[in-house]
């Protein structure tokens, strides 16, 4: 293998054309560069230069080496300045379910930042079956998102348990219940979250009790649906999870769903700062 100081004393004579400017180039003497020179050319098997006392020039196989030792010496400096650069941090691929609170993963964001941590994360918002099949197909490492008995093969990992319940303007006849009965919301206008994975649970159970809730709104922002009921112009049904104490949740009876929240993991499970947070914010960690 050819010492990385010939190849600088080679490039130096064939850049300068004379070995004394080689020399002062590369910072040592002229006879020093001279041997380097005939070493080198004793391993190469071949003389690289015609020497006379006007001017040094490359021979046909000098020529050809040249070609390589610019290369070579090109990727050892790209070798250097990546070894000296900062390593590129780790990239961890969250899927967030959509109803998952934003107040929640802005506070996430926020904790991870503070760390300083060298992890990257890069989040996808999506819904319940968006995120599944994502995880399927290896686009997202991880997700956060509602879990089901049929994802035993991510291994699920449980985090929190939330109730669904009636989420009432403060000032509501009702808001200072235990619990409502569906039958009492009957005049109320109802803010629908059209997203909402419990939704044909939330509309058969109302409809069995023949109630039929007229709309306010209907939307796929739980932000909009809560500022509807802070307003006072009408109820919604939303996880616990969403309670921020500016409105008021109620559970109603006899309506007992609850998801559960947790992560679900592709083939690698990469040990995490930012699933450490997650956990912590779930009261897990």
């Amino acid at each position: 293998m050819i010492d990385q100081y010939l190849l600088r004393y080679f490039l130096a004579v064939a850049e300068t054309g004379n070995f004394s400017r080689a020399a002062r180039s590369v910072a040592v003497t002229q006879p020093t560069l001279s041997a380097g020179i005939a070493r080198l050319e004793r391993e190469l098997g071949a003389r690289l230069f015609d020497r006379n006392r006007q001017r040094v020039a490359l021979t046909p196989a000098g020529s050809r080496f040249l070609v390589r030792a610019r290369r070579i010496a090109a990727e050892y400096e790209h070798a250097l300045v990546e070894l000296a650069a900062p390593a590129e941090p780790s990239l961890l691929r969250v899927g967030v379910l959509n109803t998952i609170p934003t107040g929640t993963i802005g506070r996430v964001l926020a904790e991870h930042r503070a760390q300083s941590s060298e992890e990257a994360v890069e989040l996808l918002d999506g819904s319940e079956r968006d995120l599944v099949e994502r995880l399927e197909r290896g686009r997202i490492d991880v997700a956060l998102t509602v879990v089901r008995p049929h994802h035993a093969r991510y291994r699920p990992e449980v985090l929190a348990r939330e109730r669904y319940m009636m989420v009432l303007p403060p000032d509501h006849p009702l808001a200072a219940e235990r619990e409502v009965l569906a039958e009492q919301l009957a005049q109320d206008r109802m803010a629908l979250r059209r997203h909402c994975e419990a939704l044909p649970e939330i509309n058969r159970f109302f409809t069995q009790r023949g109630v039929r809730p007229r709309f306010v709104l209907k939307t796929t922002s739980d932000e909009r649906v809560l500022s509807v009921i802070r307003s006072g112009a009408g109820i919604g049904m939303m996880p616990e999870g969403f309670a921020d104490g500016s409105v008021r949740f109620v559970p109603v009876r006899d309506f007992e769903l609850v998801r559960e929240i947790g992560l679900l993991q592709s083939g690698r499970a990469p040990g995490s700062a930012f699933l450490d947070i997650v956990r912590r914010q779930f009261g897990t960690g």
